[in-house]
Formats: structure tokens, sequence, C-alpha cells
């Protein structure tokens, strides 16, 4: 019993006849309850994830994120967008969906072409994303679990 409990029925004993003092109780789930994957697939559907760190990366993600949004049945699918900056090699940019690459490609040097190639990521990524849901849906092996097709 917690100290604040304690003292509102002393306090209550003091003015008055003791009531009892009814805790709501939270019911754990059942232990044979399964996680629906549906409702987890509704709940993060659509979610697109921000790992970009330069200026021209997050232009790259705003553009995507615009265009990727305007795309039927977009809202299905969480996906991350990753940015790796080199000076060497350049940025290079890659989308992941269910720990795939779905596509990846570096960065132009200048912010005038990153909004071309966000839209052409936009095309490639999503059909690579329904090549690899139907594939999930078509292929069948005991051996591997659905994360692993």
């Amino acid at each position: 019993m917690t100290l604040s409990r304690l003292l509102l029925l002393v306090s209550l004993s003091v003015a008055g006849p003791i009531q009892a003092i009814a805790e709501p109780r939270i019911q754990p789930p059942p232990e044979n309850a399964s996680v629906d994957k549906r409702a987890l697939q509704e709940m993060y559907g659509g979610v697109v994830t921000d790992e970009t760190v330069t200026v021209a990366g997050q232009d790259f993600y705003q553009y995507f994120v615009t265009a990727w949004r305007e795309r039927d049945l977009s809202e299905r699918y969480a996906i991350s967008i990753h940015e790796r900056p080199s000076p060497r090699w350049g940025t290079r940019v890659w989308i992941e969906y269910a720990q795939r690459r779905v596509f990846q490609a570096q960065l132009p040097t200048g912010r005038a072409g990153i909004r071309a190639l966000s839209e052409q990521a936009v095309e490639m990524a999503y059909q690579k994303v329904a090549d690899i849901e139907v594939e999930r849906l078509l292929f069948r092996d005991a051996d591997m679990g659905a994360d692993e097709i």
C-alpha cells in the first residue's frame, strides 16, 4: 500500500467510517494471446524513417517522402532511408524495406539534381517493394521465417 493511500485511509477513519477503496485492476493479456500481425502492419505501415545526416540527404528524404505518399497503397509499407557521406566517394543513399535494399545511389554533387533522383527512387523502390511482397506471398519454405524470405 502506498503512503498516499495510507494517509487517505487514516483521514477517512478519523472523519468517519472506513469505506473500502477499490483499486482498479489491470487485466494482463491471456497467455495464449498472439500478436496480430495485421494490426502491427496497420500500426507501422506507412512509416518512412529518416537516417540521413547531411543537408543533401535531408533534401532527398523530403522529396522522396512527398512523392512516396502520392503513390497508391504506399501507406502499407514501412521503409527507411539511410545515408553514408564520404568526402572521397561522395554521399551514398539507400532505401530498405524488410531488411533488404530496394534502392541505392550516389547523391549528385549539386542539389538541383536531388529532386529528380528522389522521384526516380520512388518508382524503383515501389516496384521492388511490390516484387518483394509478391515473392513473399508466393514462396513458402518451412525452413525459413517470414522475414527471411
